[in-house]
């Protein structure tokens, strides 16, 4: 096991805390949407597969699964941004026609931009590492 720990880079670390605030959204958004009723399943499964493949990449690696993970949390991301619209349309428009509930929603769209801004970095920094590794000084 300490062997195991011991070939982990930083940025693979990095990549498994990107499942921490992806969860957290999971439980705050399940919690907090099926109150107001804007539950969308879509949200919950892509956050699902995000934290799965970032696991699966911290014992396989395998380099497209970050990229993957990351995809995964920037389409929620946009879904989320997508199924917030009308509620933010109803503020900027001074009127109450769709409804919702626009504080939730920042909070959501907050949480999902960190977690993926945290699951992306690794992806631009990981290559340049194993660039890195990969060069022989004779």
């Amino acid at each position: 096991m300490n062997g195991f720990l011991k070939n982990k880079g930083i940025w693979d670390y990095i990549s498994l805390a990107s499942i921490l605030p992806a969860i957290a959204m999971i439980i705050y958004y399940c919690m907090q949407s099926t109150a107001d009723g804007c539950f969308e399943v879509s949200i919950v499964l892509l956050l699902a597969a995000g934290v799965v493949l970032e696991l699966v990449y911290f014992f396989i690696k395998f380099d497209v699964l970050p990229m993957a993970a990351s995809v995964a949390f920037g389409v929620a991301l946009g879904l989320m941004l997508y199924y917030a619209l009308p509620t933010f349309s109803d503020i900027w428009n001074n009127v109450n026609f769709i409804g919702g509930n626009a504080e939730a929603y920042f909070i959501y769209l907050g949480i999902l931009a960190v977690t993926f801004i945290v699951a992306v970095v690794p992806c631009f920094l990981i290559g340049k590492e194993k660039a890195k590794d990969a060069v022989v000084v004779e």
